[in-house]
């Protein structure tokens, strides 16, 4: 199979307005945390831990430089729907034309990191489910 470029991935986030802000070219990387949560279900006399699957975890974490320009900026964005109290969404298109993933979700913090050598970047942004509806692969 032939690798394909993260180069053309798509990523839009709504702002404080609700608006669906493009903020592709302001990341630097991106990461989707597609998993099950283990419930251990082991009994007493059984030889080995025993697992079912649990509920599914979607988070996304965003790498992102620092971009204050007005409405469609990173940091405008997201320093905006931080503390939010209703849902944002988060849609991120991987490759072309390919499949999206988009949900509802909150924006746990930013760290804003920089030194007079390199580029201001707001870290680690991640993301995390709100409102109880799991992200959907469309």
């Amino acid at each position: 199979m032939s690798k394909i470029s993260a180069k053309g991935a798509v990523i839009a986030l709504d702002d404080s307005g609700g608006s669906a802000r493009t903020i592709s070219t302001d990341v630097e990387s991106y990461e989707i945390q597609y998993a099950v949560d283990p419930v251990e279900v082991t009994g007493m006399n059984e030889g080995s831990h025993n697992f079912i699957p649990g509920q599914l975890i979607v988070g996304v974490t965003l790498n992102l430089y620092w971009n204050a320009a007005a409405t469609t900026g990173a940091w405008t964005v997201v320093r905006g729907i931080i503390a939010s109290s209703t849902s944002k969404t988060l849609a991120i298109t991987p490759e072309s034309g390919g499949l999206t993933l988009s949900g509802e979700y909150m924006c746990d913090g930013v760290t804003v990191t920089g030194s007079p050598a390199t580029d201001i970047k707001l870290g680690a942004v991640h993301f995390s489910v709100m409102d109880g509806v799991a992200p959907a692969w469309a």
